[in-house]
């Protein structure tokens, strides 16, 4: 087993990469940080993702079917959000961050492309900390849909707050599980399982084209009224850029693709995949359920039995819930290998644990994984052991402290992506002359998309604030700003204090360039990296 007592010598301190598919367009531009510089020789992640993965993970990330469900009570109105989520901000996310890749490719991709562009500190919070954070909350989400189908399968099944905890904590738990294995092995699964979930998608679709054809009317509000945009249904358009977000997340893994300028090829499937399979979703929901039905995504299944009947619908109903839990619980794995890859990345730059380096006997950072479990236990713990004592086993407060939780993680990966178009727009203008000819669309195209991206962003979070309380019965107006903005508060302020604590990149190649000058001191003084690979498959020294 190879370890490194000090960090490994490259050809001199702030030399490139050896090929400019590592690099990008413009190579390493100082200030460098370490995990850009050496990455694979401080971690050898094996690359081993195609763009097919990518897709696939982004679409996991994006397209979710329990979000139809959201939009589904505003009848046609519903395609008009999205509509406008798609131009305004799922286009431009696809654009920004493909010119960015092409720019700068690498492990962690947000966070470099924060750090270039606005420098220390900033890239900590904004690239790191506001992607991470929120992205960890998204395991509560899959989790979540995970009790939401078992009770389809059952109504009678995990009624008490307790119960729906436990199944979340046991499902998080499986999923790590999955998380320890090869990064090839667990991608396979991914793939396979979802394309199940595509093949149900077009079996919705088909259920409201075989509904209409048998002569019924559509149930969902199709009428004049029903295509209106107004104040009352205004917070539709906050919900659908909340379920648009994500299309950055699987560049976090940019550095283990086998061919790394395949990065941004995803992006356009994605985009394209999310686009129809949102819309196909929606057609079939509104055409065949009732809207006080259509909201519910504990019943997805009616779809079928109502459009195929009750043998083959029934059957089919069934079966739709057994693989969504199968389906969620590899998404859930899906999530911790993408966000945890953050946590690597910042390690590698000593900017976070170095123990997140340590890798499995698979070569996955299963440390990084674990850690986020046991974050996302704790956070269940408290949704669902805690506050239903401190309620006194009153829902509808339970639901307002989860909503909040929910939609105050979701206003700071907004935040995120504020950064993420700002971004953009500086490297844009800053690299305008490296970058002629290298467009991957003109660029009066890209500077609108990532404005476009970047209102977008701040309209739904100005939404989420004023639009007024989802919940009047439990809490008002004022106190939904108030709780919604302390959570959003306390995160930032979490994220500004590992931000301000962490070592700037300068002063890391500085410890580097001593070690490479006076080899004889750096041998004797405390190891500025140690990482373990992983061990061959007969190694007496694997655990």
């Amino acid at each position: 087993m190879k370890v490194y007592s000090t960090l490994p010598t490259p050809p001199a301190v702030g030399a490139p990469p050896s090929t400019e598919e590592d690099t990008g367009l413009l190579g390493v531009i100082e200030p460098v940080l370490l995990s850009e510089h050496v990455p694979g020789e401080i971690l050898p992640l094996p690359r081993v993702l195609s763009a097919r993965d990518l897709t696939v993970l982004c679409l996991i990330a994006v397209f979710l079917i329990t979000n139809v469900s959201l939009l589904a009570g505003a009848g046609g109105a519903a395609f008009v959000f999205f509509g406008l989520g798609f131009l305004c901000f799922l286009i431009p996310s696809a654009l920004v961050c493909a010119q960015l890749y092409r720019l700068f490719p690498g492990e962690g991709a947000v966070y470099l492309w924060a750090q270039k562009a606005f420098g220390n500190f900033w890239d900590m919070l904004l690239g790191f900390f506001c992607h991470w954070w929120a992205g960890a909350f998204g395991l509560i989400v899959e989790v979540g849909a995970i009790v939401t189908y078992l009770q389809a399968l059952n109504p009678s099944w995990l009624q008490e707050p307790w119960q729906q905890g436990m199944v979340q904590i046991v499902a998080l738990l499986l999923a790590l599980m999955l998380c320890a294995l090869g990064q090839r092995q667990l991608q396979n699964l991914i793939n396979f399982v979802f394309l199940g979930y595509l093949a149900l998608i077009v079996l919705i679709g088909l259920a409201g084209v075989v509904w209409l054809l048998g002569g019924h009317p559509a149930q969902g509000d199709f009428t004049s009224q029903g295509w209106q945009i107004s104040k009352a249904n205004l917070p539709l358009f906050a919900t659908v850029i909340l379920s648009l977000l994500g299309m950055e997340v699987p560049l976090n893994l940019g550095g283990e693709l086998t061919r790394r300028r395949d990065g941004g090829r995803y992006l356009l499937w994605a985009t394209v995949i999310t686009i129809v399979g949102y819309f196909i979703a929606t057609f079939g929901i509104l055409v065949v359920l009732p809207p006080q039905d259509a909201t519910q995504p504990v019943l997805l299944g009616n779809v079928f039995t109502s459009a195929f009947g009750e043998t083959v619908g029934g059957a089919l109903s069934k079966l739709t819930d057994v693989m969504l839990v199968f389906y969620f619980l590899c998404a859930t794995a899906a999530f911790n290998l993408m966000f945890a890859r953050l946590l690597v990345v910042t390690g590698m730059d000593l900017r976070a644990p170095r123990s997140f380096l340590r890798l499995n006997q698979n070569g996955v950072p299963f440390r990084a994984m674990a850690f986020q479990v046991a974050f996302n236990v704790v956070i269940v713990a408290i949704l669902f052991f805690l506050v239903p004592r401190l309620t006194g086993g009153n829902p509808l407060e339970e639901l307002a402290v989860f909503l909040i939780t929910l939609n105050g993680a979701g206003v700071v990966w907004e935040l995120a992506m504020v950064g993420l178009f700002l971004s953009g727009l500086v490297l844009f203008v800053r690299y305008q002359r490296q970058l002629a000819g290298h467009w991957i669309a003109p660029p009066l195209v890209m500077y609108a998309a990532a404005v476009a991206g970047l209102l977008a962003s701040c309209a739904s979070i100005f939404i989420i604030f004023f639009a007024g309380s989802p919940l009047p019965d439990a809490l008002g107006n004022d106190q939904w700003v108030y709780f919604v903005a302390l959570v959003v508060l306390f995160s930032l302020a979490l994220g500004a204090i590992w931000a301000f604590l962490a070592p700037e990149p300068e002063d890391v190649m500085g410890l580097l360039a001593l070690q490479q000058s006076q080899p004889a001191e750096a041998a004797s003084a405390p190891p500025l990296v140690r990482v373990t690979p992983p061990a061959t498959r007969h190694s007496p020294l694997m655990r």
